[in-house]
């Protein structure tokens, strides 16, 4: 799903020329690829080792084509498939013997030459601290000569936003998506390593109205009141420009403030979620 939007906004003093920001989020009829990096395990010093195109299903996500969501869980199938091999198995401990990471993402030739958000929701994350998950986008050129990568952490409940904003020429290549990355697993810790679900930004395209949230007023100098018109107003994340949440609500309620007074003056990214849908808002913090 993409969704293409223009703001003007102006600060005292200064302004910011008109962008146009190409939106993507979990859509679950797109051709999602699969790719691992794997490496030795600390104990082992930690190298890499070798990496390959993977199959979405054995890196171990699940595209929820009709609901628009990903599952991801830690890689399983490399020690399904080879229990008795060292290489993936140690033999006296019997505990996966490779740091796997495992990537899912969409390679978009349109995206090229164009600012990104990709967005969603985490619907839950019980995922175990032994392994880490991000969202990502990844910018690079045919030789691997340039390579830039901008990330999110998945956090339970909350929206993420990554933001890509270094356009330049070199740009040939885009991917977004997700990685989880750690040791191989046992399946039979498949139930106690969890998992996470993510959703699409919009949860309800046909119904929702994003005319229905405004966020004013924009620029600010201390708050940004946030109101529904229609629905009830369920989640507020905000972002810098990096995609580093710096603040979070669950007001579960039509009318909300946003505490900036403590935010350094520059360009934010807000998504608030209603029980209809998602809004994404460029925001200014003067």
């Amino acid at each position: 799903m993409k969704h293409i939007y223009i703001l003007f906004v102006a600060a005292l003093g200064f302004s910011f020329a008109a962008t146009a920001q190409t939106e993507v989020t979990v859509d679950g009829s797109a051709t999602w690829v699969g790719f691992a990096n794997v490496f030795e395990t600390e104990a082992n010093g930690g190298g890499f080792v070798f990496n390959s195109g993977w199959g979405v299903d054995a890196i171990k996500s699940t595209v929820g084509v009709a609901e628009n969501t990903m599952t991801l869980q830690p890689n399983f199938n490399t020690y399904a498939e080879n229990p008795t091999d060292p290489f993936w198995v140690d033999q006296t401990t019997l505990e996966g013997n490779k740091v796997f990471e495992g990537n899912t993402f969409v390679e978009d030739a349109s995206l090229v030459g164009s600012e990104i958000a990709f967005t969603g929701l985490v619907e839950s994350n019980t995922l175990s601290s032994d392994y880490v998950a991000i969202a990502f986008i990844k910018v690079f050129n045919a030789d691997f000569s340039v390579v830039k990568t901008e990330t999110a952490a998945l956090v339970d409940g909350e929206a993420f936003v990554v933001n890509y904003t270094n356009v330049e020429g070199a740009d040939a290549i885009v991917q977004y998506g997700f990685t989880v990355t750690g040791v191989n697993a046992n399946p039979a810790d498949e139930a106690a390593l969890g998992s996470i679900l993510i959703g699409s930004n919009v949860l309800s395209v046909e119904s929702f109205d994003p005319s229905s949230v405004s966020i004013y007023p924009n620029p600010t100098v201390d708050r940004w009141s946030v109101s529904s018109s229609s629905n009830v107003i369920t989640g507020v994340a905000v972002y810098d420009v990096l995609g580093k949440l710096v603040l979070s609500a669950k007001p579960d309620a039509v009318n909300y403030a946003i505490d900036a007074s403590r935010l350094n003056t520059g360009l934010y990214i807000a998504t608030v979620t209603t029980t209809e849908g998602t809004k994404t808002v460029r925001l200014v913090k003067n």
